[in-house]
């Protein structure tokens, strides 16, 4: 079937997949990190994201924040599912 485009499930599978391999990806560098202390260069975590930020309105309050806590492992881990999904 020449010139058939392939077609790859959907992107919440992607998202889920990314989700996944960062968490792994973090858990693997925690493990590593406490085996072999020389490689806490490796664990070091760098934050990216929106502080908490609340609204207090008296009546409710409303909360919004998000934050990315990114190690050298959990990106490691996002290429390693991407590679994964595309696999699929």
């Amino acid at each position: 079937m020449a010139g058939r485009a392939r077609t790859y499930p959907g992107w919440q599978l992607l998202l889920l997949l990314m989700v996944i391999g960062g968490i792994i990806g973090s858990w693997i560098g925690d493990a590593i990190v406490k085996l072999w202390p020389a490689l806490s260069i490796l664990g070091r975590v760098q934050s990216v994201g929106l502080p908490t930020f609340t609204m207090d309105l008296h009546v409710f309050s409303l909360s919004f924040g998000f934050m990315f806590n990114i190690n050298f492992f959990s990106i490691l881990g996002f290429i390693l599912a991407w590679v994964f999904y595309k696999r699929l």
